[in-house]
Formats: structure tokens, C-alpha cells, sequence
């Protein structure tokens, strides 16, 4: 195997993948992923995964992590580990190596897509990618809620990264309002991952819980999808994740000044698609006031293919190499 090996790697709240990419090749391989808990440090990670791919040297490393990244320490939002880029520069003898934000990686990643990868949630179909110029908005609930904008002017690709999940939450109905003072119970300030993540579904139901039945259950995120057919406030609160999902989406395309389009990722929305597709999803992105007239102009689309955190540092790499 060549020495001039580059890892990428992603690396969220809860899960970190690894691959290797041979520089001059356009695809990555041996991607493992691994849970971040199980280790006390990224480093140890690195190592436990170039040991099971039998790799011993680095030319470079390319990180995407869920984070903003402002100093040379990065410390990962919703984990423990912390990355020091000139420990890894000098531990591995790196040419090259950078870390940016997991959803800026991201969005390198959608400019490189095309209208099979995408799968239009409402009734506006995707056709920004037949622009030479255009905006848009990534989110993607997760361990927290991630976000970030991708701007074309003249061939060339902008991502910026942004911290959505770290907006305040602003409730849009009664109910919505009620769950809000619930949750002041447990937060000092709710934000939008208090609801839009999957612990942000499990502080739905639970605080349904408490306006209903004043009986606590514990349900995982995963436990909720699962149990909508036979647990009212399961589904109750799968439809207000989606709905809420909606309304965010709508205002951080506002924000951004995104009309080419909404871009929706990550595992939460992939393994359940047609909830999404049957949802309030486009009526809460959509119920914007006088400004309805353009949200219902503006498509909003899922992102059918997977690992793009791993996707958008393969390009990242290969653009480091040219």
C-alpha cells in the first residue's frame, strides 16, 4: 500500500468515520465507523482504526467535526473529545492537514450532486444544479441540528458553515408554547437541538408527558419512531419533530436568502422518509406570514445519499491536492 495515504474522517456527537483516500483517486475506502464513547480521545480512535486497516503512516489528515472551528484546540460539541491539530501534525508527520465543520463539509459535498441524488419532499421540484448560480440551505437533525448555506457564482462553490442547532428556539403555536415552558424545567435556555435532534424528540415526548399524563417514560429516539402505531404521544411527537423541523428550515432559509432550495440530510430524516414526506413538514416551512407566496416556490428536498460528512472531505482532499 502507498505511503502517501490521506485519512478523512467525520466526526459528530456520538459516531466518528474513518476512510482512506489514495491522493489522485475520487473515491475513499476502508470507512469504518466507530463510537466515539467507546474511546478517551480522537487519537486513540486513530489509532484503533489504523491498526484494523493495517495502515502505519499518514501523508495527510482531513477532519470534518461538529463544531465551530475558532481555535487550534476543537472541542466537539456533544462528546468529550477535543482536537488538537498540532498533535496530529507532528504525531503522524503531516504534509497537510485541516479540520473545518462537519456541515460545511456537507456542502462541499452538494455541489457535487446531481437530481438523482435528490428526492423532493412537497410538490417543487429540486433544479438548482441547472444554474450556474445559486443558494441554498443544508440542515440535518442528528446528535444536535446542523446547518449550512452553499452559495455558486460562477462556477465557483461557497460553503459556509453555520450553528443553527444553537438558535433560540421560537415556539409558533399553544402547544408548541406549552412544551417550551416545559422544557424550561430542564434548560436553562431551550435552542433548537432541544427539539430538533434525537435527544431533541426525546425532550418532545417527555415533555408530552408531563402535559398529559404527569407519568414519566423513558422512550429512546429510536424507540419513538418505532412505537408511533400503538403510542399516542409517540406519534404526537413525531409530528411535532417534523413539523418544528419544517418551520426552522423555513426561517433559516430566510435567513440565508436560500430561494434556490432546501437540502435536508442526515440519518434521522433518511431511515424515515415517507414520515417525513407525510408530515406538516412544508406546512410549518411554508407558514411565513405575508411571505408565504415565495415558500411555496421554494423546494425543499431530501438528500438520498449517505455519509456526506465522508464525502465532502474526499473532495476537500482531492481540492487540496490540485
Amino acid at each position: 500500500m502507498t505511503d502517501a495515504l490521506t485519512l478523512i474522517g467525520d466526526i459528530g456527537g456520538t459516531n466518528a468515520r474513518f476512510a482512506l483516500v489514495i491522493p489522485g483517486e475520487t473515491k475513499y475506502f476502508k470507512m469504518k465507523i466507530m463510537k466515539c464513547s467507546d474511546f478517551n480521545t480522537i487519537y486513540d480512535a486513530i489509532e484503533f482504526y489504523l491498526n484494523e486497516v493495517d495502515t502505519k503512516s499518514l501523508d495527510r489528515i482531513f477532519f470534518a467535526a461538529a463544531s465551530p472551528i475558532l481555535e487550534k484546540n476543537i472541542k466537539i460539541t456533544n462528546n468529550h473529545w477535543v482536537i488538537d491539530k498540532e498533535v496530529l501534525r507532528q504525531k503522524y508527520n503531516l504534509r497537510s492537514m485541516s479540520v473545518i465543520n462537519d456541515f460545511k463539509s456537507i456542502a462541499h459535498a452538494m455541489g457535487r450532486l446531481d437530481k438523482s441524488n435528490f428526492q423532493a419532499i412537497g410538490k417543487v421540484k429540486q433544479h438548482h444544479f441547472l444554474s450556474s448560480d445559486y443558494s441554498l440551505a443544508i440542515i440535518g437533525p442528528g446528535t444536535g441540528l446542523g446547518g449550512s448555506g452553499l452559495i455558486k457564482r460562477n462556477g465557483i462553490l461557497i460553503p459556509s458553515a453555520a450553528e443553527l442547532g444553537h438558535i433560540g428556539f421560537a415556539p409558533q403555536n399553544d402547544l408548541q408554547i406549552d412544551i417550551n415552558k416545559v422544557l424550561k424545567n430542564k434548560f436553562n435556555r431551550i435552542i433548537n437541538e432541544s427539539l430538533l435532534s434525537g435527544p431533541g424528540i426525546e425532550n418532545i415526548y417527555w415533555a408530552l408527558r408531563q402535559l398529559n399524563t404527569k407519568k414519566n417514560k423513558k422512550l429512546s429516539a429510536e424507540e419513538i419512531f418505532r412505537v408511533t402505531a400503538c403510542d399516542e404521544l409517540a406519534k404526537q411527537s413525531v409530528e411535532l419533530f417534523f413539523e418544528i423541523l419544517g418551520q426552522v428550515a423555513g426561517d433559516f432559509v430566510l435567513a440565508l436568502g436560500a430561494m434556490d432550495g432546501l437540502l435536508l440530510t442526515g440519518d434521522i430524516i433518511n431511515h424515515y422518509p415517507d414520515m417525513l414526506k407525510n408530515s406538516k413538514f412544508r406546512c410549518g416551512f411554508e407558514n411565513k406570514g405575508d411571505y408565504q407566496p415565495l415558500m411555496k416556490r421554494i423546494p425543499t428536498s431530501l438528500v438520498t445519499t449517505s455519509e456526506m460528512g465522508l464525502l465532502g472531505m474526499l473532495w476537500f482532499s482531492i481540492k487540496d491536492v490540485a
